[in-house]
């Protein structure tokens, strides 16, 4: 956001810019980490597993064809890697705030 939105953003609202802001990003990490948990339940019921190692070990067994299980093992795994960042900097903002 230009800074000149924000500022009269602020004004408007008679609200601190940097409340603005700091709200603005825990909504924002929220919105991610809703998202990326939802990701993830979809690729839990689309092979029935609750892990990604049980989704590993499906494939691995042939229990599961490869393609596309890899692809969203992989894309789970990454999610996973993403929830981690969001909550990191979640728990930044809090400590910060």
């Amino acid at each position: 956001m230009e800074k000149s939105l924000l500022s009269r953003l602020s004004k408007e609202l008679e609200i601190p810019e940097k409340k603005i802001l700091d709200d603005s990003l825990h909504v924002f990490l929220d919105s991610e980490l809703r998202n990326a948990s939802a990701e993830i339940l979809k690729i839990r019921k689309q092979f029935n597993v609750s892990s990604t190692d049980e989704l590993k070990k499906k494939i691995e067994s042939g229990k599961i064809e490869e393609h596309p299980a890899w692809e969203q093992l992989i894309y789970w795994e990454n999610l996973n890697k993403r929830i981690k960042v969001v909550n990191h900097w979640t728990q930044k903002l809090s400590i910060s705030s």
